[in-house]
């Protein structure tokens, strides 16, 4: 497979040769796979990537909200084929480990997910009649469908790059995710009260949550994650950090391997568990 690099600002060419190495070894390891080639894009700054992102979703018509503003690796397939986006200054300001593990996270995700169908989903059906019940936008069950799947499709990465024997950079990775900024922490405090709010802030935990499964799974480090996604819930209201839990640690170990119905059943779940009775609670 080929990596097509454009770099974006002032990149490092001995940092640049690291990340590219990285990645030829980790799509090494992943064989047998599809991938054929990978744009790489290395950004030096984080507006550039930001203008860059903007910029994208407005041409290819994302309707979702954005995400990914805070993170320092992504994958898309927007345009038909998976790109990889680096910010070398949220980077360098993370443990060597933890970049590792992000940069071995997209590669995951460029072997599982680097087709378009992964990127343009129909929102779950469960979503839309709760939609309808509650007279909520339909923008506002897209975002929900997209933090799903989001979910979902860490969750099986995580599940590949472990299952391939990367633990300890996965590990730091999963616990860099779980570690709780104070503007989650302001959001959740600003949505007290509102139930759509308040749902978007309950389901976009699960991305952090859902990197954390496969350790909760096993043995050796069972325990030190456990006590990392203690300390990610302990801002929520005992019902929701119960909820949340259930949810991941009985329903994720169950998926397949088909992403689109895994993101179906999540979203079924994720609706009839967290959004609903949230909704429900807030008409009374």
């Amino acid at each position: 497979m080929r990596i097509f690099v454009s770099k974006f600002g002032k990149v490092d060419e001995e940092e640049l040769h690291r990340i590219v190495e990285l990645m030829e070894e980790c799509y090494g390891r992943l064989e047998p796979h599809e991938v054929e080639l990978v744009d790489l894009y290395v950004f030096e700054r984080s507006s550039r990537v930001d203008a860059f992102l903007a910029r994208e979703s407005e041409e290819v018509g994302v309707v979702s909200a954005h995400f990914e503003d805070s993170f320092f690796a992504m994958h898309d397939a927007w345009r038909g084929t998976s790109r990889i986006v680096l910010c070398v200054e949220r980077m360098e300001a993370l443990p060597r480990l933890v970049q590792e593990g992000g940069i071995r996270h997209e590669v995951g995700h460029s072997v599982l997910h680097g087709d378009l169908r992964y990127y343009i989903l129909p929102v779950s059906s469960a979503l839309l009649e709760l939609a309808d019940r509650f007279d909520f936008p339909k923008g506002y069950a897209t975002n929900l469908h997209y933090l799903v799947s989001i979910a979902v499709k860490d969750y099986e990465v995580s599940r590949l790059l472990t299952g391939r024997s990367y633990i300890e950079d996965q590990l730091a990775y999963a616990r860099h995710l779980l570690m709780v900024s104070e503007s989650e922490r302001l959001s959740w405090q600003i949505s007290r009260g509102e139930p759509l709010a308040e749902g978007m802030c309950l389901v976009s935990c699960l991305k952090a949550l859902s990197c954390a499964v496969p350790f909760v799974l096993g043995e050796r480090y069972s325990k030190e994650i456990e006590r990392s996604i203690r300390e990610n819930l302990s801002y929520l209201p005992k019902k929701h950090s119960t909820t949340l839990l259930d949810l991941v640690n009985n329903c994720f170990p169950s998926l397949g391997r088909d992403t689109l119905s895994n993101i179906d059943c999540v979203a079924g779940l994720t609706a009839d568990r967290i959004v609903k009775p949230i909704l429900l609670g807030g008409n009374r």
